[in-house]
């Protein structure tokens, strides 16, 4: 099971923190979140994914569409603090080149 938090917002940013496995539903629900943060007025999300155990294709898809998503409101998504196996996931789909797949996490 995917749970989704924002742990911390600024007029900047928003950092909202992932944990469990980013597949299936988990996936969609990380879209939702994101929609529900974008419709809010929240433009630049920072996915802090340190608690990420597994990602899937279909969590690169939702990752993706919420990229997709923040860019067509004028904002932005990042992605920061992956573990090593959802590091090389992102980096075989070219998502941390994309999204700026920071080894820190920082707002």
């Amino acid at each position: 099971m995917l749970e989704v938090t924002v742990t911390e917002s600024s007029p900047a940013s928003t950092l909202v923190t992932v944990s469990g496995e980013l597949a299936g539903p988990g996936a969609e629900r990380l879209l939702a979140r994101l929609d529900r943060l974008l419709d809010q007025g929240h433009r630049y999300v920072v996915l802090d994914l340190t608690a990420v155990t597994f990602c899937d294709s279909s969590g690169v898809s939702s990752l993706v569409r919420g990229h997709a998503r923040a860019s067509a409101a004028a904002g932005g998504l990042r992605l920061s603090a992956a573990s090593a196996q959802v590091t090389k996931v992102l980096e075989l789909s070219g998502l941390a080149r994309m999204l700026g797949l920071k080894s820190t996490v920082d707002i």
